[in-house]
């Protein structure tokens, strides 16, 4: 054996048996689970063996949908997560220039701010991002992505003002004479898109998806379901450097591709691209089709049947009109690739349901696991069709941190009841990997486990839960977190489980999370990871 951990308190998702006290691995896969005694009775000569003394020790974390590169390259960006007022926004900002000694000229971007927490409950727009910089074209996106907001310099080297056209699919805030705020939202954020000046080639995203490993490891994840791109362009160079860093032992995670592009004829382009050779499939492959349907609840972007209820005369936007998406459905469908739709209001929810249903009534292929992205805003209804028509949902549980205290003044009290039903779906046997969506939450699944049993924020609120009666168990949240994730990427027989013949990608916690209190699991960390039967973190304690 290579590897041996032994004096574990085990926790194999693995149903037919669930507890166990050790493991033994070899040549990157689990090649027995039992008791202490016959494991350490397969060790030779040279076997690593670790004493886990007595701590819990559990599959890794299997984030099913997130942007990596995303986050990496947002660790080089003003990080404005947790601000309460736009002052602080301003402020980070400077105080990144001044820190960072950037060069007059150079395009400033930050991202993370929710107005839902701001005491004044507006977001940011030109004239306050003014008082940042007049020499710094500065971008501030909203922690969904789906909203950002820029000042003067940013517009005018863009050529955006009053006669800027507004965008399909999109959304230009404008002032009662006509001229824009700054605020941005959905398509019109493509404004600001420089494919020669922000673009990475292979290497850099290389180096990127590297800068970012360590991080994810130390949160005891060793897969990731991550949306990369979006465009066929910069997907082929996702692609390359991936492949070239499996090839090159250097990824140390399973990365499945959420593919997104943005029209049809580009989505042609992106199917075309081949599936990886069978040395590359172990650590990279391309996933779904993602597709986006709508915007975010935060930024009431997101596409509703009803008027926001707290903005009246508007229902979100969708992405594409209903024959565009349909379109794109369809031709994912035709080329036997399943879909991952991002669907956050339950007019967009609709849309996905009736074209997952109508695809595989035409052409039934029971092999593709379509799947819904975010599933926040439904009603009882499109709850049952999750599992008449065998739909995967992709549920971020984090995402109740920051909407549960504005989800009844967005959609009121009666749909409010019946969204984020995570329990609900759970107990109609749908699949519910869990991800974070990082980087619009962080990556640290224990908070993503706190709000999945709790239905509380991070600060504890409310004190009863929202909707308590869709809190999933601890097992539950780790069982989607493990099993259902690997069964969304076509993987539940070679992970997810600590089990013969699994690949040995494992955690372990400094808490037994099983057993402790919900609000100890806040703070538990990871103090070793295993990826591929070698240790690839270990915590300094």
């Amino acid at each position: 054996m290579d590897l041996i951990l032994t004096g574990g308190n085990l926790y194999t998702m693995d149903k037919n048996n669930p507890k166990a006290q050790a493991v033994a691995v070899k040549s990157g896969l689990i090649q027995a689970v039992g008791t202490n005694a016959d494991i350490l009775a397969m060790k030779s000569e040279t076997t690593e063996v670790i004493d886990l003394c007595g701590k819990t020790l559990i599959p890794g974390f299997n984030d099913s949908h997130c942007h990596l590169l995303g986050y990496a390259v947002n660790l080089d960006m003003v990080d404005l997560s947790g601000v309460t007022s736009i002052d602080e926004i301003v402020a980070r900002f400077k105080a990144f220039i001044e820190k960072n000694k950037i060069p007059a000229g150079k395009p400033v971007f930050g991202a993370g701010w929710n107005q839902n927490f701001f005491e004044e409950k507006t977001p940011p727009t030109k004239h306050e991002l003014d008082e940042i910089s007049d020499v710094h074209p500065i971008c501030a996106y909203r922690a969904c992505y789906h909203v950002c907001a820029v000042n003067s310099l940013m517009m005018r080297d863009k050529g955006i003002d009053k006669n800027t056209p507004d965008i399909d699919g999109g959304d230009v805030a404008r002032d009662k004479f006509g001229e824009p705020t700054g605020i941005f939202a959905e398509n019109a954020m493509l404004l600001f898109e420089d494919d020669e000046d922000e673009d990475f080639d292979t290497g850099e995203i290389e180096e990127l998806i590297l800068k970012a490993m360590p991080n994810l490891h130390k949160m005891g994840i060793t897969s990731v379901q991550s949306d990369d791109s979006g465009d066929e362009s910069s997907l082929k160079k996702v692609y390359d450097a991936y492949v070239n860093l499996a090839k090159s032992g250097k990824l140390k995670l399973r990365v499945s591709e959420q593919c997104r592009a943005h029209g049809l004829k580009n989505y042609g382009k992106i199917l075309s691209l081949p599936q990886v050779d069978e040395v590359t499939a172990p650590y990279f492959k391309l996933g779904p089709v993602k597709i986006m349907a709508d915007g975010s609840l935060g930024g009431r972007t997101a596409y509703m049947r009803e008027d926001y209820r707290d903005d009246p005369g508007n229902r979100g936007i969708p992405i594409y009109t209903k024959e565009e998406f349909d379109a794109i459905v369809d031709l994912a469908h035709e080329m036997d690739r399943p879909v991952a739709i991002h669907a956050i209001g339950d007019a967009a929810m609709q849309w996905c349901l009736d074209a997952i249903k109508r695809v595989q009534g035409e052409h039934s292929r029971p092999n593709l696991r379509h799947g819904i992205v975010h599933c926040q805003i439904t009603d009882s209804a499109q709850l049952k069709a999750f599992k008449a028509n065998n739909v995967v949902a992709y549920i971020q549980p984090i995402f109740i941190h920051a909407d549960w205290s504005c989800v009844a003044d967005r959609v009121g009290e009666a749909k409010a009841s019946t969204s984020y039903a995570f329990k609900t779906l759970k107990d109609m046997g749908v699949c519910i990997p869990l991800g974070t969506d990082c980087p619009v939450e962080g990556f640290n699944p224990f908070k993503n486990i706190y709000c999945a049993v709790t239905r509380k924020d991070l600060s504890a609120q409310p004190e009863t839960g929202y909707n308590p009666g869709e809190a999933l168990t601890v097992d539950e949240a780790v069982y989607s977190y493990t099993v259902d994730s690997a069964y969304a990427s076509y993987e539940e027989d070679v992970k997810g489980m600590i089990k013969v013949g699994m690949y040995a990608d494992m955690a372990v916690l400094s808490k037994n999370i099983f057993e402790i209190s919900h609000e100890e699991i806040l703070e538990t960390e990871v103090e070793l990871t295993v990826f591929d039967g070698k240790v690839v973190y270990r915590s300094k304690g």
